[in-house]
């Protein structure tokens, strides 16, 4: 059931309190009235705000469900905060027509600066994510590369997202001290300033910098990760200590949307960070598993975009700060593309759920195992 549908219905019977009446004596026939089908119109009388939040209902709305139409003053009944909602169709892929990859991963700095701290097999699993991912990404071929990552020491003027529209990109692990581990990148100003003025011509919020100082948070996956040294990059920086929107990252995304169909490059998206990872003080090293599976299990079921209509709380709450890096990507590549896990390791030691996830885009040729393009299916 599409989301504007339920949202609509659920907003209907709030604003008509007879409505809500003959709906709750006959769901099925009044949820008929409001374009429900049977089963999604018991979901709502049953006030089962885990479905109608899997299906991408807005808490705030979901929230009325139970709080007010089933007049459960403490919400107690709510449950399963993690389902993810399979039952629902997908809409049809939209994924613009020159985005030739998108996927993301950690950015796990113990992984080249001391990945003997964490077991062995694990870093193993881990580290072949990545080298599967980059196979796919040389396959690809692109002519531009994008690439999200929070802001970890570089201060910026603003809170706002950051895109880099320098000539060149350097810096080093030099915080990790790990100065050898450095990185110089090839930028492109063009096309970083047509992403700029597209998102300032939608009314939102971005700064433009010519200089971002590279830390771990790009180094780690592109030293593993760039098909070649003179591929352009493009970074775009998050400051989720400063703001912190998952609806704003997926509309920020959604806006890159144009350029990229406008520009006539081969254009790849990688999301850098997380998942589960906390800095504050005590809580560095914990991971929560189940949160890590709900949000792969949303990716695996063409559902990321959803996530995107969570409110920051469930998010923060669980470690997610740098899941706005996925939903800036998710946001380019659209809705109903279903991730492919290729990785996930939690590791304590070096502080976090670590995953690599590929979006294989639709309408491109099939790849083999290895990445490469095939004339046959998977």
């Amino acid at each position: 059931m599409d989301a504007k549908v339920l949202e609509n219905a659920i907003l209907s019977l709030g604003r008509d309190t007879a409505l809500l009446a003959r709906f709750r004596a006959d769901p099925a026939g009044v949820g008929a009235e409001l374009g429900l089908d049977a089963e999604w119109a018991a979901v709502i009388a049953d006030g089962r705000r885990d479905r109608l939040r899997s299906a991408g209902v807005v808490d705030g709305i979901t929230i009325l469900v139970s709080r007010w139409f089933a007049d459960d003053l403490g919400d107690s009944t709510s449950s399963s905060r993690f389902h993810v909602e399979a039952s629902a169709p997908l809409p049809d892929p939209d994924v613009p027509e020159n985005l030739v990859f998108a996927g993301g991963c950690s950015h796990v700095p113990d992984l080249l600066a001391r990945p003997e701290i964490d077991p062995a097999d694990a870093v193993e699993r881990l580290t072949d994510g990545y080298r599967r991912l980059a196979e796919r990404l040389a396959a690809a071929d692109p002519e531009v590369l994008l690439v999200t990552a929070d802001c970890h020491f570089q201060s910026f003027r603003t809170g706002a997202f950051v895109i880099g529209t320098g000539a060149s990109h350097t810096g080093s692990m030099e915080f990790f001290k790990r100065p050898d581990l450095d990185l110089t990148l090839t930028g492109d100003p063009e096309f970083a300033q047509a992403m700029v003025d597209a998102v300032r011509a939608e009314g939102m919020e971005v700064e433009e910098s010519d200089r971002i100082d590279l830390d771990h948070g790009l180094i780690v996956p592109l030293r593993q990760l760039l098909p070649r040294p003179d591929l352009p990059v493009i970074p775009i920086i998050t400051q989720p200590a400063r703001s912190f929107s998952p609806f704003g990252a997926r509309a920020f995304g959604q806006v890159l949307r144009t350029v990229v169909e406008s520009r006539g490059r081969r254009v790849a998206m990688l999301a850098t960070g997380g998942l589960s990872h906390w800095l504050d003080p005590g809580r560095f090293g914990g991971v929560d598993v189940e949160f890590d599976t709900y949000i792969l299990e949303m990716l695996q079921a063409g559902r990321g975009n959803d996530l995107g209509n969570l409110e920051p709380y469930p998010l923060l709450d669980h470690g997610q700060y740098e899941f706005l890096n996925w939903l800036i990507m998710l946001g380019l590549a659209g809705p109903g593309v279903r991730g492919e896990v290729l990785a996930y390791e939690p590791m304590e030691a070096s502080g976090g759920g670590w995953t690599v996830v590929d979006l294989p885009l639709p309408d491109r040729a099939p790849r083999d195992e290895g990445g490469r393009a095939c004339l046959t299916g998977r």
